[in-house]
């Protein structure tokens, strides 16, 4: 998943979607839009894509750390997020189940992709957004397992 698609998803995602993130960055919706649609008419700008994964993190929104992942995993790295208070127990099993799902996605799309002995650019970004979603699964197991943690010790 490129940095552009991650933003493109949160935006998405984000309570109200484009229609109540786009005054909160200054931009219309229609503008926000089009900036991340990757239009080379409108320039999506850092300081913009920074405030964007922002407000998505506060709003604790679906993919919210998505941007950074896809910034890390650019460099070949990866994000390790903070343990979030939950009132309800956290599932590891669901968890653990999640990551065991997202993990097969990323065989089979490298091995689809690698069939015919050439990976093309279409199979690696494939694989690429694979390894994205298995890689959020794994940070979703870390905080459910310290949050579980965190709960034993109280």
């Amino acid at each position: 998943m490129t940095p552009q698609d991650a933003l493109r998803q949160m935006a998405k995602a984000y309570p109200g979607g484009y229609e109540s993130l786009a005054p909160r960055v200054g931009k219309t919706a229609e503008v926000l839009r089009k900036e991340l649609s990757g239009d080379v008419k409108f320039k999506l700008g850092l300081s913009t894509a920074t405030l964007i994964s922002e407000l998505c993190i506060e709003a604790n929104a679906p993919h919210c750390h998505d941007f950074v992942n896809a910034i890390a995993a650019d460099g070949g790295g990866f994000v390790r997020l903070p343990v979030i208070e939950s009132s309800d127990n956290a599932c590891v099993h669901r968890s653990i189940s999640s990551v065991t799902q997202e993990l097969s996605h990323v065989v089979m799309a490298t091995m689809d992709g690698d069939a015919d002995g050439v990976i093309s650019d279409n199979d690696l970004a494939r694989i690429h957004k694979e390894a994205a979603e298995a890689l959020a699964a794994v940070q979703q197991l870390i905080q459910a397992v310290e949050a579980k943690n965190k709960a034993g010790k109280k």
